[in-house]
C-alpha cells in the first residue's frame, strides 16, 4: 500500500522540518582550550573523545585541580562531568580555590530520578570544587559526605 502525500501537505511539513533546531552541545574544543590555559606552558591536554555529546552548560563549566593525570570539568547546573586527561606542568600553575571553609553553613542538594531535595548543614572540612567533605546536618548527630560543587554549596550522592 502506497501513501500519497499531497503537495500542499509537503509544503507545510518541509519548513517545519527545516526550522527544527539541532540540540546545542558543549564546545569540546573550548573546554580543552580552557584546561590548557589553566595548566600553563608545560601542560598538555589529551583531546576529548568527540563522540561525547554534552548539553551546553548555561554557566561557565568548573575545572577541578589535576589529580591522577586528569582534571574534572563539570557543569553543576546540568549535572554532567567529564574527565580531561592532562600531562606535564600541572601543579604549579593550577590555583586551588577553596569554596567551602570549615564552619560555613552550606546548602546541600540531593538529586535523584524525579526529585531534588535541598537542606543546610555545617561544613566540618574545607574544600575546593570536586573535593569530598564532611557535613553535619542539624537533624542528625552523624556527619554526611558531600562533594563541593560551588561556593557555599555541596551535593550528596545517592
Amino acid at each position: 500500500m502506497k501513501t500519497v502525500v499531497s503537495a500542499a501537505l509537503l509544503a507545510l511539513l518541509l519548513p517545519a522540518a527545516a526550522g527544527a533546531k539541532a540540540p546545542e552541545y558543549q564546545d569540546l574544543s573550548a573546554l580543552e582550550t580552557r584546561v590548557a590555559a589553566l595548566l600553563g606552558a608545560g601542560g598538555v591536554v589529551v583531546p576529548i573523545d568527540r563522540r561525547i555529546k554534552l548539553a551546553r552548560c548555561p554557566t561557565e563549566p568548573e575545572v577541578s585541580p589535576p589529580s591522577n593525570g586528569a582534571v574534572a570539568v563539570r557543569c553543576p547546573a546540568l549535572g554532567w562531568r567529564v574527565a580531561v586527561l592532562v600531562s606535564g606542568g600541572m601543579s604549579p600553575r593550577m590555583p586551588v580555590e577553596i569554596l567551602v571553609r570549615r564552619g560555613d553553613m552550606i546548602e546541600l542538594v540531593s538529586r535523584g530520578p524525579g526529585y531534588s531535595v535541598t537542606s543546610t548543614g555545617t561544613a566540618l572540612d574545607e574544600g575546593a570544587a570536586g573535593k569530598t567533605i564532611r557535613v553535619r546536618i542539624p537533624t542528625s548527630s552523624a556527619a554526611v559526605s558531600a562533594i563541593v560543587t560551588r561556593a557555599g554549596g555541596a551535593s550528596i550522592s545517592n
